[in-house]
């Protein structure tokens, strides 16, 4: 065993201000990275390798050079922000990319073990050739601000390429800030990125398809690779929209008109300058039809032509499919005006902000950040190798792990995670810290069960002292997992630290070392920084209740497997069920589900917290009766297990024997993995848009996600609920039903992203969150459509764009009832980890969230003639708070003049404008989610613009948002400015002109040949 004494040293590589009045810190760079003090001291800190010593010695030891006392040392602010700015400023959650001097650093693309190997030299050649055309774009469109200066792509472990750089130190596919992966029924080979926020708010991630990257034919559809990954990358990183518009959207149409300008029809998209093309049916054999309403039936297309004077927006890019696309609008006064009134994403989702407008709040550019340079140099791209991870388990042993049996249930979840649940070839190592820090096993690769075994029998449960996280943190950076590939330190403790070395002293350390920390909080005592601390890392964070019975610091361990190389969909393993079960009978019993995606490699595990309360051992019921029975016991750990090769569908059921005492439980957790390795698994993935941060409810508003897919498929019309655990005991924990409604929390339907606002606080602290899915009876897997686009250039199309590939997707993701492939019944479960709460509103703070589908239609037996009509207006239930509850009244308005319905002028615009629905209210004042429908008669000339718009007031007042607004009339939405189109009768006019031409030249030539005037041939 080896032992470390902590003690003075000057050779540490960044000392710690000291928290003196006096102190000063060394310029930047100068110093040794030393603290200055006038006449003062410093403090070093190291571990030193001691055989001698049982223990890692904190102590600490001061050098004086006049003899002075020092304070207790922190870590500098600095250290803090900028670690939680490159973090916070990134485009992705656990993005580590930074724009650095005008370079972005670090960008990840990662190759999903579902690619096939054979593709690798040509997915690595098309991905190096466009990043070097992204970043020559991305600096003419930044204006000289920004490009990409090194990539890394992240192959799967299993490859055996030889021209692999170097292997990966902390990436892995789950955070890459692209994936190359299968391709989703719905978008096939089409880019696209991963978004579930609202307007500033980077994306998830950008995924590209194999063949995307690998045949021409396929990215010819979307254009230059190099300018599509640019308009992808403008999404994720800056939390921008498209600004275009999607066959069969009602939020985002095709087509706008204006009758200011004599009924002219406009597509949706901004451009600084005219755009010119031609309108036609998307069989390109016709003009387009018209609607009753006189606007482009759901059949008309705009063709623009290929040559444009235009230059923006690369957001509206590939529709208007032009090589002067370069640019992203800005500003109303810029020369690269942008267009507020078209129904775009765009629009929407920032109320009318320009793209540029967006990029300048980002923290790549605000406050005049990498201001205009004309240096550059073509991106470095490096090749790394997914490596499996080094573990370090940094355990608490101090006193106060005794209270609650926090140090059994430690010791017996450990156990269980090292014995089952750690991938082989992993190599891990066990520290216990209390005043000090002690290697309990070093380093060890897990090669079967004798090396599980040992580390497990390593773990003991005599707990005492102090609490130095610090000394705990460091041993494991410097000597444990120094040098090492794929670090991850999963650190559990149950107290505020109050022995040095602390967080703050060696924090820097922790940073430098490229490690990912994983932080439970086990009981409402922990240490307030361990959020910081997973924050500053890239780690995760959870928190485990005293009243647990373990699946919170299961779950918590868990969580740690995220950084294994990942193995393919295939053999990913789901959890399927798992169930607590107190009573007073003799036998305990459930039923769960073995769906048709899963039932290879199915494991039972059931555990109890008194072994005597087990009174005899659990067996399994066959959904056609039979049993299955043997389970292996491990005593150390008091946990059955049940091992079945291939488990069939249905309903099956456990059945233990227990003791009949109610304060004792037994505890079933059961996974498989897929049945047939060509069916992908259903799974599901549960987070938090809060990640690691702390979270002031006052102001921060949490999105509780889930997303369920096959595959990459989406699963929707499911049931997903998220289970929230507060931090005070004695409190009940809420339920939220998440939706995938394209409302509220939710920006599109039918992802397969589930979402809801999280509003309910009962108090400061750390609250675990978790969801459950089940089908519901009615959920589908999108399987894309029955008819795909034939394998055509488009060059070869000439004057069709039937059989285009349509631009995917607006507001709803489209399903094909035909192709849909119902799940039939099944269970999954997701752990999303625990947000820590510092401040909680008092009263009610949070108003409805905006109604995003308010649409008004003609209802029965109205003309456009009449002077009063009919009206139907639906839109989606907003909450009282956000998307939680139900509001209290709604106030509707209808304007000729779409400036009364903007959001600083509704309250204000005349009380003519107000529409009368306060004897439907009643009827209306539903649940949020829920669909609402109203029927109004107004008197209105349909001959004109009519504006709706909406707002939703909660019972305390407090007001949402405007709504979108919808017209009604001779024009969708108000036109936007310098487009032009060819309007349909022009296009009538010219064919008939062509004809008229066709035909005398006929006449002509036959007369010449013939003598007659004959051009049908006898």
């Amino acid at each position: 065993m080896h032992f470390f004494e902590y003690k003075p040293n000057r050779h540490l590589a960044r000392a710690i201000p000291l928290t003196s009045a006096r102190e000063e810190q060394c310029p930047f760079g100068q110093g040794g990275g030393r603290v200055c003090r006038g006449g003062g001291e410093f403090r070093e800190f190291v571990f030193m390798r001691e055989e001698k010593h049982g223990h890692l010695n904190t102590d600490s030891r001061r050098r004086s050079t006049h003899g002075r006392t020092m304070t207790r040392s922190r870590a500098p602010a600095w250290v803090w922000a900028v670690a939680a700015c490159t973090l916070m400023g990134v485009a992705a959650a656990d993005s580590r990319t930074k724009l650095v001097e005008n370079g972005y650093e670090g960008v990840v693309v990662g190759v999903s073990q579902e690619v096939d190997e054979s593709l690798g030299p040509a997915i690595v050649a098309s991905i190096t050739d466009m990043f070097n055309e992204a970043s020559r774009r991305l600096f003419a469109a930044t204006r000289g601000r920004a490009y990409f200066r090194s990539v890394k792509i992240l192959i799967p472990k299993s490859w055996s390429f030889t021209a692999v750089n170097d292997t990966a130190l902390s990436e892995n596919f789950e955070d890459s800030d692209v994936r190359i992966d299968i391709a989703n029924s719905v978008y096939k080979n089409q880019p696209y990125t991963q978004q579930t926020g609202t307007c500033g708010t980077p994306g998830q991630y950008i995924h590209l398809t194999p063949e995307y990257l690998t045949d021409r034919a396929q990215a010819a559809w979307w254009g230059p690779r190099g300018k599509a990954f640019l308009m992808e990358w403008a999404k994720f990183r800056w939390g921008v929209f498209d600004e275009l518009g999607y066959p069969g959207d009602d939020s985002f149409p095709l087509f706008y008109s204006n009758s200011a300008d004599g009924g002219t029809v406009y597509p949706t998209y901004c451009a600084d300058t005219l755009v010119e093309g031609r309108m036609i049916d998307k069989g390109g054999r016709g003009a387009c039809g018209l609607n009753e309403m006189g606007d482009p039936d759901d059949n008309c297309r705009f063709l623009p032509y290929r040559s444009q004077t235009a230059a923006s927006s690369l957001m509206s890019y590939p529709f208007i499919f032009s090589d002067t696309i370069v640019d992203f609008c800005d500003e109303a006064s810029s020369d690269r005006p942008h267009n507020p009134h078209a129904p775009t994403k765009q629009n929407l989702f920032c109320r009318g902000k320009s793209v540029w407008e967006v990029m300048r709040e980002h923290p790549d550019f605000a406050d005049g950040n990498n201001p205009p340079t004309e240096r550059y140099v073509d991106p470095e791209v490096a090749l790394v190798q997914h490596v499996d991870a080094n573990y370090a388990l940094v355990l608490d042993y101090s006193g106060s792990m005794n209270d609650h049996y926090r140090i059994l249930k430690l010791q017996k979840t450990a156990r269980r995670w090292l014995l089952h649940e750690v991938a082989d070839g992993s190599e891990v190592a066990i520290i216990k810290f209390s005043k000090h820090a002690k290697l309990v096993h070093g380093l060890s690769r897990i090669e079967g069960a004798e090396s599980r075994k040992a580390l497990a029998e390593s773990l003991d449960v005599t707990a005492d002292g102090g609490t130095s996280i610090g000394a705990g943190l460091y041993a494991a950076v410097k000597k444990i997992l120094k040098g090492r590939k794929n670090p991850v330190i999963l650190l559990i403790t149950d107290g505020e630290e109050n022995e040095n070395p602390r967080i703050d002293h060696i924090i820097d350390h922790v940073i430098a070392s490229g490690v990912r920390v994983v932080t439970v909080a086990f009981g409402e005592e922990a240490d307030p920084k361990l959020e910081r601390v997973a924050q500053v890392t890239g780690g995760k964070t959870f928190t485990v209740n005293d009243i647990d019975e373990g699946h919170m610091l299961e779950d918590a361990f868990h969580g740690a497997l995220t950084y294994q190389p990942p193995p393919s969909r295939q053999n990913a393993t789901v959890t399927i069920d798992e169930k607590v079960y107190r009573g007073s009978g003799d036998t305990a019993s459930e039923t769960f589900l073995v769906d048709f995606t899963v039932g290879r490699n199915l494991v039972f595990r059931l555990d109890t917290d008194d072994r005597a309360h087990v009174t005899s051992s659990p067996h399994l019921i066959r959904p056609t009766g039979g049993i299955i029975g043997g389970a292996e016991f491990d005593p150390s750990s008091f946990v059955w297990t049940i091992n079945v090769p291939m488990a069939e569908q249905g309903e099956w059921k456990w059945q233990v024997g227990v003791s009949g005492n109610p304060e004792k439980f037994v505890r079933v957790k059961i996974t498989a993995q897929t049945r047939d390795p060509d069916i992908h698994p259903i799974t599901t993935k549960a987070w938090m848009s809060s990640g690691a941060h702390d979270v002031n409810a006052t102001t921060d508003r949490v999105i509780i996600y889930a997303e369920v897919k096959q595959g990459n498929n989406p699963v929707v019309n499911a049931r997903v609920i998220a289970l929230v655990t507060p931090p005070n005991e004695s409190d009940r924990g809420e339920v939220y039903e998440l939706l995938d409604n394209g409302q509220g929390a939710d920006i599109q339907a039918g992802d397969g992203i589930y979402s809801r606002y999280m509003t309910r606080y009962t108090t400061t602290g750390r609250y675990s969150v978790k969801a459950q899915v089940t089908d519901g009876g009615t959920a589908v897997i999108n399987r894309g459509f029955l008819t795909a686009p034939a394998q055509r250039t488009r060059r070869d199309l000439r004057e069709t764009i039937e059989e285009r590939p349509p631009y995917c997707c607006g507001n709803i993701i489209p399903l094909d009832q035909e192709n849909a492939f119902n799940t039939g019944t099944f269970n999954r479960i997701s752990v999303a980890g625990s947000v820590k709460v510092i401040e909680i509103p008092e009263g009610d703070t949070q108003p409805p969230s905006p109604v995003r589908d308010f649409k008004v239609s003609l209802g029965c037996c109205s003309d456009l003639g009449d002077a009063s009509h009919n009206l139907t207006l639906t839109w989606t239930a907003p909450g009282d708070d956000l998307d939680d509850g139900t509001v209290s009244s709604y106030v509707v308005r209808v304007s000729t003049s779409a400036s009364d319905l903007q959001e600083d002028a509704f309250n204000d615009a005349p009380n003519d404008t107000l529409v009368n629905i306060s004897s439907a209210m009643d009827g209306i004042l539903v649940r949020a989610g829920e669909k609402v429908t109203v029927n109004v008669y107004l008197d209105l000339d349909l001959h004109q613009s009519n504006y709706f718009a909406l707002r939703a007031i909660d019972d305390a007042g407090l007001t949402s948002m405007v709504s979108n607004i919808d017209i009604l009339g001779s024009e969708l939405l108000v036109a936007a400015p310098a487009v032009l189109v060819i309007p349909v009768w022009a296009i009538v006019l010219i064919a008939a002109i062509l004809l008229l031409l066709a035909v005398a030249s006929c006449v002509v030539l036959s007369s010449r040949n013939t003598g007659k005037y004959d051009c049908v041939e006898s």
